[in-house]
């Protein structure tokens, strides 16, 4: 018999290590399956010791081992490398090993271990020391607009292959992996292997298969999982579009994937590449530290001879005096859009909001329609059974036949760009031209967005308005782009807010054949400027020294704390890390907030010197605060 020590790959276990009995001594670095409160749960395997030399320990603990399955079967499926660099990615994310492998893999590869091909023994190779992976790290970046991007990829690749090395590419999207794998198989169509979380179980572990076994070097594509491929010879990773904010998980652990790879790449050795037009400026930023260096000569301003049209949209409204009348569309960009129309062109229009509008206010007396619970502004949206007041906070509901809550009046009208009033207006408009809508309402799932891709690709003098889940999906060059409104994405209070809004812009004019077209009462507003310049450094420049100022990343780290539950636990919570971190800087907790019916929440923010972190004690006690607790590294939300 011997004890057995894993590392448990789940959601829910709060645990960096647990240990069970087994009849077997399991090698170290197997996946084996184990029984955590009622669920088979894959756990990794740290250690295996006889019992003789536990007894003394087993006898003396307060509680009762228990045993593996007897049918389990340990199979090797990561890297050694791979495994330090998950502790080094859980160290700076300040939560445990487990979730930061099982955020960096597919539960569908965890639960088929018979059928995965084993991980590559590393020959008793003796791991680097932090001072060697410094040594040896090589940071590269790469801002160049997608078609060079690619054709700079084609060539990586094919160096990589005539030195027997691999290479492998990191996407923020599946649409986008599946791209370039079709767009880089050209001629090395066996060499090129995709994974994303769309395949079927059965083609994941084939391809997984293959990644691992292929004798010959390989070109792998896909989601982050590819960073857990256990294969010896890649020594280049691409973080494709790296300012794609997919990047960063939505939920617990949420994980930066880009720092994820940086981890990976350190661990194996491996080249990084960070790629993107513009690149955030944060990874700008690596090139004045001389952290990193330019893999080729920066491209400094976009490609391509579109025109470029600003719309001040202030001068397309009516006399307030009388009555607020708003149009999402102003008369000029109507007379872009008839003239792509009658082409046969194709045009899309990007409206950041759901909804019809974002913000419902009394002509009379000005006062908004807000959630009765939390105080929020909220949504209208179109139903099938009419129109409707929707709170994204709470989920609170009001028809649309409300009266304003200060004077009792009737008179209630819309502001606010949505893009269900853009989608009304346009075919108000343009009643004899096909309209597509693409939301996350309308294109749920990958499969139902491809297909709403080709449908609009298929037709000609279509629009498609759409949010920001239309973007990826924009696979062949349009003709015209319209952004609906960029004001609400500068007013965001998110602190990279500015620089969000200037990639999208960059996005959508790579994307114009002809012209690109932006709305806006802000015309004079720096992201603006920047954008029509054409030249992204101008706002690397001041947005950097403005960081610097005043303490924002990449000169400091945050440290973002976030509850939710009944007022009562909210205000229990919000004392404990107001003592278990009064000696740093803490700012908040910020007073609670409703958030649904009995529901509250609040917020705190630590702030740490760029070389304070990662601390493994401060790591700890993150890991060790209770589970209502959300911990995320640089939120981009810290108000």
């Amino acid at each position: 018999m011997f004890t057995v020590r894993v590392i448990p790959i789940a959601r829910g276990v709060f645990k960096d290590y647990l240990t069970f009995f087994a009849r077997e001594n399991i090698p170290p670095g197997s996946i084996v399956t184990a029984i955590v409160r009622g669920r088979k749960v894959p756990s990794l395997v740290v250690e295996a010791r006889d019992v003789r030399e536990e007894k003394l320990d087993i006898r003396s603990a307060d509680f009762t081992l228990k045993k593996l399955p007897a049918h389990t079967k340990p199979r090797r499926i990561f890297s050694p490398e791979f495994v330090q660099a998950a502790r080094d990615i859980a160290l700076w994310h300040g939560i445990h090993v487990g979730a930061a492998i099982g955020a960096l893999t597919s539960q569908n590869i965890l639960g088929a271990t018979t059928r995965i091909e084993e991980a590559p023994l590393n020959n008793g190779k003796k791991l680097d020391s932090d001072d060697e992976l410094k040594a040896k790290a090589d940071l590269l970046v790469l801002q160049a607009e997608r078609g060079e991007r690619v054709r700079t990829y084609r060539n990586l690749a094919r160096e990589a292959f005539a030195r027997n090395a691999s290479v492998s590419i990191v996407a923020p999207m599946v649409i986008e992996a599946e791209r370039l794998a079709f767009e880089l198989s050209r001629g090395i169509d066996e060499h090129v292997v995709l994974l994303t979380g769309e395949l079927s179980v059965k083609k994941l572990i084939h391809e997984w298969n293959r990644a691992v076994a292929f004798e010959k070097p390989v070109l792998i594509i896909g989601t982050p999982l590819v960073l857990s491929i256990p294969r010896d010879d890649i020594d280049t990773i691409i973080v494709e579009r790296e300012s794609a904010r997919a990047y960063r998980g939505l939920h617990r652990p949420f994980l930066d994937f880009r720092r994820a790879a940086e981890r990976v790449s350190k661990r194996t050795g491996a080249r990084l590449i960070y790629a993107d037009f513009p690149l955030r400026v944060e990874t700008r930023y690596l090139l004045d530290a001389n952290r990193a260096e330019e893999l080729t000569r920066l491209q400094v301003r976009p490609g391509g001879e579109i025109s470029v049209h600003v719309i001040d949209a202030r001068k397309n409204e009516e006399n307030r005096r009388t009555k607020r009348i708003f149009s999402t569309v102003t008369d000029e960009a109507k007379t872009l859009i008839e003239s792509e129309i009658k082409k046969g062109g194709r045009v899309v229009v990007f409206a950041s909001r759901k909804g019809l509008a974002p913000l419902t206010v009394c002509n009379d007396c000005g006062t908004p329609v807000t959630d009765p619970v939390t105080g929020v502004p909220m949504v209208l949206h179109k139903t099938t059974e009419g129109n409707i007041f929707l709170s994204h906070r709470s989920g609170a509901m009001l028809p649309s036949h409300t009266t304003c809550k200060t004077c009792n009046g009737w008179n209630l009208v819309t502001l606010g760009v949505g893009v269900d009033r853009v989608l009304a207006d346009l075919e108000k408009t343009f009643p004899e031209t096909p309209v597509f809508l693409f939301t996350t309402d309308t294109a749920k799932t990958h499969s139902a967005a491809k297909k709403k891709s080709r449908e609009f690709f298929g037709t000609k003098g279509a629009v498609m308005v759409g949010t920001e889940r239309m973007l990826p999906y924009i696979t062949e060059p349009v003709e015209l782009a319209v952004v609906a409104s960029m004001d609400s994405m500068l007013s965001l209070p998110v602190w990279r807010a500015h620089e969000h809004a200037l990639s999208i812009l960059f996005y959508l004019r790579e994307r114009a054949e002809n012209a690109l077209a932006v709305q806006t009462r802000r015309p004079e507003h720096d992201v603006i400027k920047t954008f029509v310049s054409g030249n992204p450094s101008d706002f690397y420049r001041s947005d950097i020294a403005e960081r610097e100022r005043y303490g924002y990343p990449p000169f400091s780290i945050f440290i973002g704390l976030s509850w939710k539950g009944t007022r009562a636990s909210v205000e229990k919570l919000r004392l404990l890390v107001q003592e278990s971190f009064a000696h740093l800087d803490l700012v908040g907790p910020l007073p609670e907030i409703a958030s649904g019916n009995a529901l509250w929440e609040s917020r705190a923010v630590i702030r740490l010197s760029k070389s304070a972190w990662p601390d493994h004690a401060l790591a700890e006690r993150l890991k060790n605060l209770p589970p209502a607790i959300e911990v995320t590294i640089d939120p981009d939300e810290i108000v």
